[in-house]
């Protein structure tokens, strides 16, 4: 499950040990594995709504929370229940909390739909959970969404729908049976209460920043662009709310151009007033839940061709590396294979691979597979060219017929 700090007045705050996870493969559930560069925090979070279909699951099989987080199928759908079965034209809408979706190179939404046959489901997204856009329909072996097609690269959304097609089904799982819904495109969201960061009505920041200054690390170590974006209750005028939610959203870009020494040129801000409250704001505790800013941290969209980052074709095919500061994250084709690690200096980096299957098993897991092993990268000084050393498990790196070149 993912890792959550809920701090003083429900702020949502990414703990380190969840960051550290980032970049990693999940079961698809019918024997592939698929990629996510930010890893257990890339799944929904929240169901926003359960419409059952008809004729609905057995008993268990209908519960919406089990859509929800990592995938954690494990191929006894028959004898428990590890997925929601949506019905005969069910349809579950749900939320992305401590991640956002938005458009990438490539598919985007994965729906980790198990069971003996990928069945298929419409997709929408939204930005508010009120206005949809429709973006396809996963089907023909395929659960993978690209959303290009169909939304702008700077649109970002925190809701799906998925809605099961309402082709003839029976028996006790009519309709598909959703393990997870994950955002391949995915970027970390921190949301704040604003009762901690101000005084009520005010837009100069409290003397606690200690949460500000941990997301300035943040941001620093994914060095991409950053969006803050303010929001109000619907207490007092449209205008007035929206010059509070602006005021607000830039004394927190100042603190972090400022005091944390981030480039203002990285920092854009978005005034956003009462609009897409989370909470009721007929209640007082609705209204401080509204009262909330919500910061967006992009992955750095270069590739450095001088960098580690980039796709490398080896012996074992093609390798996909990413670089999030000096933590590493990849993936290879064979035998569902993804690497971790970090940089021990500007040329070598030190971590683990892990495959589905190996000549050895290991005694512990690591990403819920025993099949592992040390791992040191090594680029030449163009970074055009790697060699790669391994070991079982805790071995060490001793094998080094695994080379690379970029493509």
């Amino acid at each position: 499950m993912k890792t959550k700090s809920i701090l003083i007045g429900l702020i949502l705050f990414i703990s380190t040990s969840t960051f550290a996870q980032i970049g990693r493969t999940y079961s698809d559930g019918h024997g592939g594995r698929i990629f996510f560069p930010f890893g257990d925090i890339s799944f929904a979070d929240e169901v926003v709504s359960f419409k059952v279909g008809s004729p609905a699951p057995i008993k268990g099989y209908g519960n919406s929370r089990l859509a929800l987080n990592i995938p954690d199928y494990s191929g006894d759908y028959k004898n428990k229940a590890e997925a929601t079965s949506l019905g005969y034209g069910g349809e579950l809408i749900v939320k992305f909390t401590d991640n956002i979706l938005y458009d990438i190179n490539g598919p985007d939404l994965f729906i980790f739909e198990i069971g003996p046959a990928i069945e298929p489901v419409d997709v929408y997204v939204s930005k508010d959970g009120i206005d949809w856009i429709s973006v396809g329909r996963t089907g023909g072996g395929l659960s993978e969404i690209d959303i290009a097609e169909y939304v702008k690269k700077t649109d970002i959304f925190r809701y799906v729908k998925i809605a099961d097609i309402k082709a003839k089904k029976d028996g006790n799982w009519p309709g598909a049976d959703v393990d997870a819904i994950g955002a391949i495109g995915s970027s970390i969201n921190f949301q704040l209460n604003s009762a901690v960061l101000f005084n009520f009505g005010e837009s100069k920041l409290s003397a606690d920043k200690t949460e500000l200054y941990g997301i300035a690390d943040k941001i620093k170590e994914i060095n991409g662009l950053t969006i803050i974006e303010g929001y109000t209750d619907n207490i007092g005028s449209t205008d007035s709310n929206i010059k509070l939610s602006d005021d607000r959203a830039n004394s927190i870009k100042i603190f972090f151009k400022d005091s944390c020494n981030i480039s203002s040129k990285m920092i854009e801000t978005c005034a956003l007033g009462e609009s897409n409250p989370v909470a009721d704001n007929n209640t007082e505790e609705g209204r401080e839940r509204n009262r909330r800013v919500e910061i967006v941290v992009f992955p750095s969209a270069d590739t450095l061709r001088n960098n580690v980052e980039g796709v490398w074709k080896t012996t074992r095919g093609d390798m996909h590396i990413y670089r999030y500061g000096d933590v590493i994250a990849g993936w290879y084709k064979s035998d569902g294979g993804e690497i971790l690690g970090e940089l021990s200096d500007e040329h070598t980096i030190v971590g683990k691979w892990i495959e589905n299957g190996a000549r050895e098993t290991c005694s512990e897991n690591v990403n819920d597979r025993n099949h592992w092993g040390s791992l040191i990268i090594k680029f030449n000084e163009d970074f055009s060219e790697i060699t790669m050393k391994w070991g079982y498990c805790s071995k060490e790196p001793t094998n080094g017929n695994w080379v690379g070149k970029r493509k």
